[in-house]
């Protein structure tokens, strides 16, 4: 049916067709228009919808010829509102004046049966005035449905004594009451969904910054004014601007847009925005890929600054109302005048005396106005860079800095920082969006002098200047993120800028720009590299320079990885971090950069071992000559990455290697005995398991070990593969818990069973783990495939060729690229494997078969081609 038939001037052909027909052949029009990009002619659905619901009742009520005249049909909730997305509920009332006529229950069928049979959800019942009345002053969820109650058709006479008497005779007892409800309301939403603006999955109607928020509005103002003031001039009553009703219809819009879209793609009423779902929405809002960002990453940056603004709205209007009526102000008292030397005397006192200072953030929408229209000169504020100096170094940073934020100030007076604000990464791994990663950063800084030994230290023993200096770096560290491929060398870029705007001195602004630059240099590091391998901390050691440096990226990489999420920060995480920075720290410490310690380190080790053999004697399984056999075949590489009191269990576990060996040998003949024969020591680490696999060496014993882990539903983080002497192998792989702690001894003979079948031709790993791999593609692969990069590297290890995997993760990804590195004869010496999310960068640290690096260039490109094509 062609829209234009949907207006009110083919009302009268409306009137001769079936009305539920007509009904359903306009929703199907607006709901085609759900599926793809808007094209300029969508109509806003909610109100066209209503509105088709509205011209349904009418037709309906007219044609029985009954009660007509005796009964008012009454939208309530969203259809009272006129906003009914294509899963909501239609709230419909049958209000009578004093009785309820035995032929108003007639009504029900021709009213609602077509409606049922058509598959809408009704919420409908039968009132007269005096029961909506005596229910709304008991339950104030029915009195919120009532205040947006609406006349549809029938006795307008009867719904305009009940909004008449609602006003006159419940608002003035219950008002005080209804507003005490809605702040437990609000604090209620806050607990179970959450702030809507920060969430990776926020719920639109219910989460803070959702249309609950605009519902709010509209109840507080008409509980304070009345229902006949209106909306408009309520608004105007506490202060706010035809530029703030504005901005709030657009973001309820907006927001209505989105829950539509997500109504149409569940096929049901759905109020959370799943991340799976993200990428099919922003599509049909008709966003698309550019800038460096996803089309889902450009719909979700709006999405949240939208929540933020109905948020911020919100709040306004609620502080508004509560000083108006604590003070008996006047909405031009409430809403005082704030000007840019307001906002610098509020970040001054802030920092001197924040108590004192509480009394000026009140003033939020004034300051909320004067970030919109007077954000040029706020960010030509002079001494900007003393007054957020003094600040970061105040001890309360986290709290005024979420002051400026919530208020719009620190984007207009940062203008770099409201530009990457509301940025979304989606992957997964990002817990925030950019601005309040960067806020959490400040506040994990300020804590940590409870967050661990070293850091607790590193943070207590600074000067006020070095404090300066790393606040200042997590404030602007991700200021590069606008899509550019190293958001570290452009947000360093433009701190450089910023520091040199407010004239900061050389040697700091210089020392910020540095942390800015290398803030992802230790937990990139200590993620990705072999710690063992002195060249790459040497790399490490040469870029921070000195230890005051050093100190402060440590600090600065604690508090990012912490403030990204669970997924960037745990016990094992933090402990590489803790092991870079002392070995950094070590090597700095000596007089001249880079002097050779692995000899000394790897002595040093050995002489442990030896002290610990002879000191726990008799407790251990062998005698000090067979521990100093089999202390002649360790490699380096492995003395240096692995500690003493390891070594001896290692050792223990390859004399039983040896002697099950031998037992299969006598068993089963010499070629065969070897084949199959593996034993798994596991160990809970906390948040991580350790198993330490040992067996003979033989091809693909290393993709078979990633194989079974991945058949098991196991994750990997990283993996050392140590070739001793005499041809046995010792792989130590950290992986995710085992599915059920309590039977975790049964979980690990399991897997090592299936290593057994699978390196003895008993079990087929293809086939087992072709179904994990066709399995459904990840949100990200939706949104657009991720981003897949190969990269290799011979300057980085003196030892290695470091091949660098970035791809999208799926399952048994690990398992394609081991058997692909096998298939190309390359040994894995070490394997890092980091999850973010969605995304997975995975770093190999290899030789080829000649034990040498990969230096010929064809020969490189070759792997590399054939590892994207396992990725892919």
């Amino acid at each position: 049916m062609p829209v234009e038939k949907l207006t009110p001037s083919g009302h009268d052909a409306y009137e001769a067709a079936d009305s539920c027909a007509v009904l359903m052949a306009g929703r199907a029009v607006f709901d085609s228009q759900l599926g793809g990009p808007p094209d300029g002619r969508l109509p806003r659905y909610e109100r066209e919808l209503s509105a088709l619901l509205d011209r349904y009742f009418v037709s309906r009520l007219s044609s029985t010829g009954a009660a007509g005249g005796k009964v008012a049909l009454v939208a309530t909730g969203g259809y009272g509102r006129g906003e009914l997305c294509p899963g909501s509920d239609i709230d419909i009332l049958i209000l009578c004046r004093r009785s309820i006529p035995p032929q108003a229950i007639d009504l029900a069928q021709p009213l609602f049966l077509p409606l049922w049979d058509a598959g809408y959800a009704l919420g409908h019942g039968f009132r007269t005035v005096g029961d909506c009345l005596k229910l709304a002053a008991k339950d104030h969820k029915v009195l919120a449905s009532l205040l947006d109650a609406r006349f549809v058709t029938g006795s307008e006479a009867v719904f305009a004594e009940m909004m008449e008497r609602l006003e006159e005779k419940v608002l003035p007892r219950r008002g005080k009451a209804f507003a005490d409800w809605l702040d437990t309301e609000h604090e209620r939403r806050l607990a179970s969904h959450g702030d809507g603006a920060l969430l990776l999955e926020p719920n639109l109607k219910e989460g803070l910054g959702g249309l609950r928020d605009y519902h709010l509005i509209r109840w507080m103002l008409m509980c304070r004014f009345g229902i006949g003031c209106g909306l408009h001039a309520a608004l105007r009553r506490v202060g706010f601007s035809a530029e703030d009703e504005a901005l709030l219809r657009t973001n309820v819009d907006f927001l209505h847009d989105v829950r539509c879209r997500l109504h149409a793609l569940t096929g049901r009423r759905s109020d959370l925005l799943p991340l799976d779902l993200q990428p099919d929405v922003a599509r049909r809002m008709g966003y698309a890929d550019g800038g460096g960002l996803l089309a889902v990453e450009h719909f979700l940056g709006e999405l949240h600054r939208c929540m933020g603004s109905v948020k911020a709205l919100a709040l306004a209007c609620r502080e508004a109302l509560a000083m108006n009526t604590s003070a008996g102000l006047s909405a031009e008292q409430v809403m005082q005048e704030a000007t840019p030397r307001t906002v610098l005397s509020l970040m001054k006192q802030s920092a001197a005396q924040p108590e004192k200072a509480l009394a000026g953030w009140r003033m939020r929408r004034s300051l909320v106005r004067l970030a919109t229209e007077r954000a040029a000169e706020l960010a030509a504020l002079p001494d900007l860079g003393p007054a957020f100096a003094d600040l970061l170094s105040g001890g309360n940073a986290w709290d005024v800095f979420g002051r400026l934020d919530d208020t719009g100030l620190l984007s207009a007076l940062v203008p770099e920082y409201g530009v990457v604000r509301d940025r979304v990464q989606f992957d997964g791994f990002h817990t925030y969006p950019v601005g309040l990663h960067t806020l959490v950063t400040l506040r994990h800084l300020e804590d940590s002098a409870s967050a661990g030994s070293v850091a607790a230290e590193l943070w207590n023993s600074l000067d006020t200047s070095g404090r300066v200096s790393v606040m200042f770096g997590a404030l602007l560290h991700d200021l590069g993120k606008t899509g550019s491929a190293d958001h570290s060398v452009t947000g360093a870029a433009v701190a450089d800028n910023l520091l040199r705007r407010w004239e900061l001195g050389d040697a700091q602004r210089e020392e910020i720009v540095f942390l800015v630059r290398n803030h992802l240099l230790l937990s990139r590091t200590a993620l990705r590299r072999d710690l063992a391998d002195e060249s790459v901390v040497a790399r490490c050691a040469g870029t921070a320079g000195s230890m005051r440096r050093l100190d402060l990226l440590f600090l600065l990489a604690c508090a990012d990885a912490r403030a990204t999420g669970p997924r960037a920060w745990n016990s094992w995480i933090s402990g590489l971090l803790e092991e870079l920075y002392r070995k950094v720290r070590n090597m700095l410490s000596d007089s001249e950069l880079g002097t050779p310690q692995a000899v000394s380190d790897m002595l040093s080790h050995y002489d442990m071992v030896r002290e610990l053999v002879g000191r726990n004697g008799r407790r251990l399984p062998y005698t000090p000559e067979q521990a100093e056999s089999w202390l002649e075949r360790v490699p380096s590489r492995y003395m240096l990455s692995t500690e003493p009191e390891d070594v001896l269990r290692h050792i223990a576990l390859m004399l039983r290697l040896e002697r099950d060996i031998e037992d299969a040998r006598r068993r089963l003949g010499e070629k065969r005995g070897a084949n199959g024969v593996v034993l798994l020591e596991a160990r809970d680490a906390g948040d991580v398991w350790e198993l330490v696999f040992a067996a003979k060496d033989q091809p693909g014993l290393f993709s078979v070990l990633t194989g079974v882990l991945a058949l098991h539903g196991l994750d990997v983080f990283s993996a050392d593969a140590f070739v001793w002497g005499g041809g046995v192998v010792l792989d130590v792989f950290r992986v995710s818990p085992p599915p059920d702690p309590l039977y975790a001894r049964d979980f690990w003979a399991k897997v090592r069973g299936s290593v057994h079948f699978a390196l003895t031709g008993k079990l087929s790993l293809d086939f087992r783990l072709e179904e994990m791999r066709s399995r459904s593609l990840s949100p990200v692969q939706k949104a657009g495939g991720g981003r897949t990069e190969v990269t290799i590297d011979n300057a980085i290890s003196d030892f290695y060729s470091v091949i660098d995997i970035t791809a999208p993760d799926r399952p048994v990804l690990l398992y394609d690229i081991a058997r692909t590195m096998q298939a190309m004869r390359l040994d894995i010496q070490f394997a890092r494997i980091a999850t973010h999310g969605m995304q997975t960068s995975d770093s190999f640290s290899v030789r080829d078969v000649f034990g040498n690096k990969l230096l010929e260039e064809q020969q490189c490109e070759e792997v590399r081609q054939a590892l994207l094509h396992a990725v892919a």
